[in-house]
Formats: C-alpha cells, sequence, structure tokens
C-alpha cells in the first residue's frame, strides 16, 4: 500500500497569503482532540472548520490563536503540537494579506466539496479523497461587488495529493503528516 506525504500545509500557507481572515476562544474539545467515528468524517469536519476559520475575523491574536488550536485539534495527538505553531504562523500571515489585499478592499474564499471517500485503507491508516473539492477566491469592492475571481481545484493547492492520510488513535480518526 502506497501511503502519500501529507502536503496540505503548504498550500494552505498559499491559500491563506491570498485570502481574509477569523475569532474564537478554546473549548474543552479544542484541548483534547476533534477527531473523527470515521476517515471521511475527520477530513470533512477539518475542512469545514478551516472554512469556518477562513471566514472569520483574524486580526486579533487572541482569536488567531484559538483558530490554530482548533485546526491543530484534527491532527494526531502526537503532531498537534507542530502543528499548532504551523496554523498560527499561516494565519498570522492570512490576516496580515488580508488587511491589504491585492484587488479591491476585501477577500472573500470558500472551501466546497460534495463529500469524501477512502481510497486506500489498511489497519489504522487511511487515505480520503475529497470529491470535487474546490478552493474560490473573490476580490471585491466597497460595496462587496466582485473584482475578480478565481476558482482552483483543492488537490492542485494540495500539492496534487491524491488524499489526506488519517490514523486511528484509540477510537477516534486524525489526519496525519504521513
Amino acid at each position: 500500500m502506497r501511503w502519500y506525504r501529507f502536503r496540505l500545509l503548504p498550500a494552505l500557507l498559499a491559500v491563506l497569503l491570498l485570502l481574509p481572515a477569523c475569532g474564537a476562544g478554546l473549548s474543552e474539545e479544542d484541548l483534547v482532540g476533534r477527531g473523527g467515528p470515521t476517515p471521511q468524517a475527520v477530513v470533512e469536519s477539518f475542512l469545514t472548520t478551516l472554512n469556518e476559520a477562513l471566514q472569520a475575523n483574524l486580526t486579533d491574536e487572541t482569536a488567531r490563536r484559538g483558530w490554530a488550536e482548533r485546526l491543530a485539534s484534527y491532527f494526531a495527538p502526537s503532531e498537534r503540537a507542530d502543528q499548532r505553531l504551523v496554523f498560527s504562523r499561516m494565519l498570522a500571515t492570512h490576516a496580515q494579506s488580508a488587511a491589504r489585499p491585492v484587488y479591491g478592499t476585501m477577500v472573500m474564499v470558500q472551501i466546497t466539496f460534495t463529500g469524501t471517500e477512502v481510497i486506500e485503507r489498511k489497519d489504522d491508516r487511511a487515505v480520503v479523497r475529497v470529491v470535487d473539492g474546490q478552493v474560490t477566491l473573490q476580490w471585491l469592492d466597497g460595496e462587496g461587488q466582485v473584482v475578480r475571481e478565481r476558482t482552483s481545484a483543492l488537490a492542485t493547492l494540495m500539492g496534487g495529493t491524491e488524499g489526506l492520510p488519517v490514523l486511528r488513535v484509540g477510537g477516534s480518526w486524525f489526519i496525519t503528516e504521513g
């Protein structure tokens, strides 16, 4: 069975450099982890939370820290400290670039997909493909009118990987770096 190196983080960094911003505090669930009951569920939940983060206001450092913690909690427990740092840096960079959009006065980003499917599975590891995943980036003027739009395949932004590796820890599934 062939396992794919996780390439979402560099892609997210590229996306976040171009996009808008978030706000949230830490809950007990953020600290324990947001694994899923199935490989597909953890990937879908992660993408939903990432979408929420990209829609939120990230200008406040405490809010960014909360979103970084929440996003990192979808990863295997042994990887969370590293992921927390990566997401924290990415969200800070995103907030800075969102404050000065290339076009218009603000930026909107949305990740969409029609579902997920397991494309490989062996024991406590699996690879989950995001079906029809897209990232839409819109630059808006002061009245909220779109002045420019770009849509890209999510897989392209993730480095062309076929799927995201996940790992079962205890009874829950978590995203893993590989």
